[in-house]
């Protein structure tokens, strides 16, 4: 048997797709704290490669480019994240349900190292429509709560409370960012107050 037949024959052993997925995912995982910390325009395939512990040659045997990976990165993590989302009580909470519920997305966003901004970054790499990622949000959000699943019909369309839905959830991705980065406490506490307070405005105003 000639070595090409060999090679192709064991190329889909369990065992070798099993380390497969182990090298991809430790090329995700580098990539990953790489893309929040430094930023995904920042970071190079080179730091992503050498953070990995693999070189430049084999990082493209796995992914065209970290475009590729970060949409590999967004799938894995898009469903905690709308999961997250659907956690919002509802249908008119109160404000230590929100005070509650934000300190939750805050804590999540600091274990996944996967800021929720990431989502708008795959849109813009080209990997998924910003609307249908935007969609996806304020459908969980919507799942306990009338004023968001009115923010997320697409038919017919309300664009006021789409927009101002939309901005809460900038909003919301902001103060997440800044709190699990340990930004200045106070001005934290400031922030968490305030979106908190534009939520309770926004479930109550429009319910």
């Amino acid at each position: 048997m000639s070595t090409s037949v060999t090679a192709a024959k064991y190329k889909h052993t369990p065992l070798r797709q099993a380390q497969r997925e182990l090298t991809r995912r430790r090329i995700r995982e580098a990539a990953r704290d790489l893309f929040y910390e430094l930023h995904y325009d920042a970071t190079t395939v080179d730091q992503i490669a050498n953070a990995a512990g693999l070189t430049r040659s084999t990082l493209y045997l796995h992914y065209r480019d970290k475009a590729e990976i970060l949409a590999d990165i967004t799938a894995d993590y898009a469903p905690r994240a709308i999961a997250q989302m659907e956690r919002l009580p509802g249908p008119a909470p109160s404000m230590a349900q929100i005070d509650a519920w934000l300190l939750e997305v805050v804590d999540f966003v600091a274990a996944e190292r996967v800021p929720l901004a990431i989502l708008q970054e795959t849109s813009r790499a080209g990997a998924q429509s910003l609307d249908e990622l935007m969609f996806d949000l304020l459908t969980a959000l919507g799942r306990n709560n009338p004023a968001f699943a009115k923010a997320a019909r697409r038919e017919p369309a309300n664009l006021e409370l789409k927009a101002r839905a939309t901005l809460l959830i900038g909003a919301l991705t902001y103060v997440c960012n800044f709190v699990a980065r340990g930004g200045d406490r106070d001005f934290a506490s400031a922030l968490l107050r305030t979106v908190a307070e534009s939520f309770r405005d926004f479930t109550v105003s429009h319910d």
